[in-house]
């Protein structure tokens, strides 16, 4: 179970990562143009805004999820590396399991919130909003994903060093 769950969050962080290239360049290059079209031609790409507006919202949901992933947030530990490896352990496995929850009402919220934006269409681009919004609940499904193997393999981490130690 520990070897399938690593292997869809890797596959899942893999996708995610190419995204955020996708979605990165094509901000950069949108946001270049827009630049260009405005002081060099003096006219404006009146879509333009909406469209690095929505790519950022995707960026940031995505981009969480792989940070998570990558282990690569910004912490504070200085009082967790004050405990001793079994509690440092039990900590790590709570957090892992909060970290869950958050992620599973993540998801479940950000289904609710596009289905009940689903018939808002966007000012410019005309598109349902729940395009937007589904950033929400694919970025709490991805954090779901990661999580889920960070329980799997830190509780085993958990039970394996309780078995050593009891021995």
């Amino acid at each position: 179970m520990k070897a399938f769950m690593e292997s869809v969050s890797d596959r899942l962080n893999k996708g995610a990562e190419y995204l955020l290239i996708v979605l990165i360049a094509s901000i950069s290059i949108l946001i270049f143009v827009q630049v260009v079209f405005r002081y060099g031609f003096n006219h404006s790409i009146y879509w333009s805004e909406e469209v690095g507006r929505y790519t950022l919202i995707w960026i940031t949901f995505i981009g969480a999820s792989v940070g998570f992933k990558k282990k690569s947030h910004v912490g504070v530990d200085f009082l967790y590396k004050a405990f001793n490896e079994f509690t440092k352990n039990i900590l790590t496995v709570v957090s892992d399991c909060v970290i869950l929850i958050l992620a599973i009402i993540l998801t479940v919220y950000g289904i609710k919130l596009a289905r009940f934006v689903r018939l808002q269409s966007s000012a410019a681009l005309l598109i349902s909003m729940s395009i937007p919004y589904s950033a929400i609940w694919v970025g709490g499904l991805l954090t779901f994903f990661h999580s889920l193997s960070f329980v799997i393999e830190d509780t085993g981490r958990l039970v394996h060093y309780k078995k050593n130690r009891s021995k």
